[in-house]
């Protein structure tokens, strides 16, 4: 039993059951021996799962060209403030700093880049551009673009059951096992799906993920003016919250592989479940902001010139295979059963004025669906 497995089996000792919420936030960002917290490889080849920046260096070009419109529709500003929240390794955060240099040289003359992340010993700082902080609420009000990439994704979420009630999923030990035990849910949790429209049908074991509303919020009270943009796999209420979706959507990474067990390998595995886009959208609402645009990833890719950035990179990377397998890679962002359906991208706007909508939104923008 590890230091992790230790303090779950102390605290449930001492305390009682724990919220499968708590839980899956000690096994993720426990410190030092949580998923997040280890040090140890997470993406990639050597890691447990791939992300945007891992498939394609093409997506720091694509969300490069839409943060340039961003930054003229907000009037060019002096500092224009980009953040990533949740920026890992930092490789996207140098991929779209690399493009702005190469194409968008105004916009990264005036960019302030800061990387919102609990690692705060990131190799990059791509010539002293890049700034890193620990928490979204040590940056002041700014004015830009506050970016996240399969951020939602990973944060602890409670696990809910209907039956004849709404039950939340707590953990306990037995024979030093964790194991699960059921107790009727709180009125924050009943209270969230009734605000969404949502009646689970008995039998149904689903996730709520409260965190996602208090983390999109502070990123509204971050920004005076300017955007939200969320790329993340998820639904919107109805599809997440449907019938047939039985057994909701968390799901485990482990070495490249998928499964349903979090009670394994603890520490050492992803905990994910997917993200309810409506109830980011509800949550956005109540800070402020408007929503601008809501479209698959494939739909964003291409409609800020897929084909026109491939060629651009031809002209920089001139060695075939190097080129081939660049190209390949960025196919995962747009192939439906790869990223290019699963994957969306939401873009929430505060400011006194309505915004135009960005060149990444206008094909099959499904605003209205949210």
């Amino acid at each position: 039993m590890n230091p992790l497995q230790q303090a779950m089996r102390d605290i449930i000792r001492q305390a009682g059951p724990i919220t499968f919420e708590r839980f899956m936030a000690m096994a993720l960002y426990y410190p030092g021996y949580g998923y997040y917290t280890s040090g140890r490889q997470r993406t990639g080849v050597e890691g447990d799962y791939y992300t945007a920046p891992y498939a394609s260096s093409l997506m720091g070009m694509v969300l490069a060209r839409q943060i340039a419109e961003l930054f003229a529709l907000l009037g060019k500003p002096e500092p224009f403030t980009v953040v990533e929240v949740g920026a890992g390794s930092g490789k996207m955060a140098d991929g779209i700093l690399e493009a702005m240099l190469r194409w968008h040289r105004d916009v990264y003359d005036a960019v302030r880049y800061v990387i919102v992340e609990r690692q705060k010993d990131l190799a990059v700082d791509h010539h002293g551009k890049i700034e890193v902080q620990g928490d979204i609420s040590d940056i002041g009000p700014v004015t830009g673009c506050i970016l996240s990439n399969e951020l939602f994704d990973a944060l602890p979420i409670h696990l809910v059951v209907m039956q004849d009630r709404l039950y939340e999923v707590c953990v306990t030990m037995r024979d030093d096992r964790f194991q699960e035990v059921l107790v009727p849910a709180g009125d924050e949790l009943t209270g969230h799906l009734d605000s969404i429209g949502v009646a689970l049908p008995a039998g149904m074991r689903t996730e709520i993920n409260l965190q996602a509303g208090r983390l999109i919020k502070a990123m509204a009270s971050a920004l005076q003016h300017g955007y939200v943009l969320t790329i993340d796999y998820g639904y919107t209420s109805a599809e997440y919250y449907a019938p047939a979706r039985t057994c909701g959507t968390l799901v485990c990474y482990h070495g490249h592989r998928v499964d349903d067990d979090p009670y394994s390998f603890v520490g050492e595995k992803d905990i994910t479940s997917h993200v309810d886009f409506t109830s980011l959208a509800g949550w956005g609402r109540e800070a402020s902001m408007e929503i601008i645009g809501y479209v698959r990833q494939r739909d964003f890719v291409m409609s800020l010139g897929y084909d026109e950035l491939l060629a651009k990179i031809k002209d920089i990377v001139r060695d075939p295979v190097a080129y081939y397998r660049l190209t390949s890679a960025s196919k995962f962002l747009i192939m439906p059963e790869a990223m290019g359906d699963l994957f969306k991208v939401l873009l929430q706007y505060r400011g006194e004025k309505r915004s135009p909508v960005p060149a990444g939104f206008t094909h099959r923008n499904s605003v209205s669906s949210l």
